[in-house]
């Protein structure tokens, strides 16, 4: 068997902000280039990046940027790409993800010297559009999800693949539903092998090969050393999933393709693990040698491809295709359009949009409005959703680069009439620091009935904290859009006062190694209000 490794970096993660870029860039990018370059000089890897990400790479860390480019000449390292600024191409029209993928390429072309072949769809995010943009855009091979294809219908409303789609389809919309009903044989060929019949696109025009979060998923766990999730089991895993009948060619699988952070960092890992998110992307050190126990062991079972050779092996013969509105983790791609900071921004994106579509601006001015307006489709400036369950919050820096870049997009063309905005920023901040602000008062009003001073005197803090960001006068007073400024005073008196009460409790997660019945649901986001 053929194993694939792709670590997916992304700088424009949720709650990653630019005094950490150095940081995360060298105690995880640099890290597995260091390593695979020491310890596996003979194994081929894949390492990805938008555009956004090289750029900053560039400019911060040149010495690390020198080290990727020097493991893409050996032909140790295949680059793969993805958007600009990782937007989810599913939620926006073509034509604005065609600019984003441009930009990239741009990007790319200048810090690389070249564009690449593969590409890498974020959050495996699925409509129709998708394969003709990515063709469009040079693209030969896409990534693609397996959960999301086997609970998926074709054209004429049947099952692609009855027997899973039986066991694991739900229209719950939950956060993430990984739910693994169906034992999938280790045979399975749709993780073995390519697809060059693309629903939207000619045959062979684009390839498509499948990651599979019953790997993957359980990857990202052994790198963060959580309990149950053991190289043994992992192994096992692969073992399984390597399995290929008698006289059959041989196939490929992707063993890894997800956050580079969770190699070398904890990422997101105590925040939704452990309801501690003041702890974000701190250092893990043993991810060095978790890597080279993985790669080791992996080097006995096979040998390593990277994803462009994986895709030129023999495709299958039938056609795939996709729900629109899937993406990856048993999620769908309009949760993230749907959040409350998205429906903010989604409709004066639209004015700026419709203004540059009938604009006659210089066509640099133009490609510069562009840009920007793409840009603060990140999908990570929207995200998490605040769901009654998981009251997650977006980050004050994450929503700004958001705003900032719709802004300069709207400055850019002249500037649009936001009295046709039926927006209520007013509303959308009660609604994603209402909850958590709820969690965090009710636990104060307990320290305040407590005996004890110290607990006493923090409720107090807390409670006053909440009370003071609650009144949401300033924000009334601009109507339409929320400034950072006014997002982030509220956002930082609620952390505050969060941390006055020793925290609370914001996610519990599911257990991959638990039967699918006992594993936790995620509550149903929110309705649009």
């Amino acid at each position: 068997m053929n194993y694939v490794v792709i670590f997916h970096a992304n700088l424009n993660y949720a709650y990653l902000t630019p005094d950490r870029y150095e940081f995360v860039i060298r105690q995880s990018y640099e890290m597995l280039l260091d390593t695979m370059r020491e310890k596996f000089p003979g194994v081929k890897f894949v390492f990805e990046a938008s555009g956004y990400t090289v750029e900053e790479i560039a400019r911060r860390c040149p010495d690390v940027l020198a080290k990727l480019k020097q493991a893409i000449a050996e032909g140790r390292c295949e680059f793969m790409g993805s958007p600009y600024a990782h937007p989810m191409l599913p939620n926006f029209p073509a034509e604005d993800g065609l600019w984003s993928l441009r930009f990239a390429n741009e990007a790319f072309q200048r810090h690389l010297g070249f564009t690449p072949r593969s590409f890498w769809n974020p959050e495996c995010g699925w409509r129709s559009t998708v394969p003709a943009q990515v063709a469009a855009a040079g693209f030969a091979n896409l990534i693609g999800d397996f959960e999301a294809y086997s609970r998926s219908c074709d054209a004429t409303g049947k099952p692609l693949r009855p027997e899973i789609y039986a066991a694991e389809h739900t229209k719950d919309r939950a956060f993430y539903h990984f739910g693994f009903a169906h034992d999938l044989p280790g045979t399975e060929r749709a993780i073995h092998f390519p697809f060059n019949a693309i629903a939207g696109v000619p045959q062979d025009r684009l390839r498509m090969f499948l990651r599979t979060d019953r790997i993957a998923q359980f990857g990202v766990r052994y790198f963060m050393g959580m309990e149950g999730y053991t190289l043994e089991k992992y192994l096992d895993l692969i073992r399984k999933y390597s399995a290929q009948p008698a006289g059959e060619r041989e196939g490929a699988l992707i063993i890894f393709a997800d956050d580079a952070e969770y190699v070398g960092t904890n990422g997101w890992f105590r925040l939704k693990y452990q309801n501690k998110p003041d702890n974000v992307f701190e250092a893990t050190p043993d991810s060095r040698q978790k890597l080279i126990d993985l790669i080791g062991a992996c080097q006995k079972l096979g040998k390593f491809c990277t994803f462009d050779e994986a895709c030129q092996l023999t495709p299958l013969a039938e056609e795939i295709s996709f729900d629109d509105d899937r993406a990856w983790h048993g999620a769908y791609s309009s949760t993230w359009a749907q959040t409350p900071m998205a429906r903010l921004l989604r409709p004066w994106q639209d004015l700026v949009r419709a203004k540059l579509q009938r604009s006659r601006l210089p066509a640099e001015q133009l490609r510069l409005a562009w840009y920007h307006l793409t840009n603060s489709y990140n999908s990570d400036g929207q995200w998490p959703p605040t769901l009654p369950d998981a009251p997650h919050i977006v980050h004050p820096f994450n929503y700004a680069y958001c705003f900032e870049n719709l802004l300069r997009a709207e400055l850019l063309c002249g500037g649009v009439d936001r009295t046709r905005l039926k927006t209520n920023p007013v509303a959308t901040v009660r609604e994603i620091l209402g909850r958590q602000e709820d969690l965090i008062l009710r636990k104060a009003r307990r320290f305040i009935a407590s005996g004890v001073a110290a607990d006493r005197a923090a409720g107090r803090r807390a409670q006053t904290l909440i009370l003071t960001a609650r009144n949401l006068g300033s924000i009334r007073s601009v109507k339409k859009i929320l400034y950072p400024s006014d997002y982030q005073v509220r956002a930082d008196a609620m952390v505050e006062a969060r941390r006055a009460v020793g925290g609370v409790e914001i996610e519990k997660s599911e257990d991959l190694t638990a039967p699918a019945a006992k594993q936790i649901k995620k509550s149903k986001p929110t309705k649009r209000s």
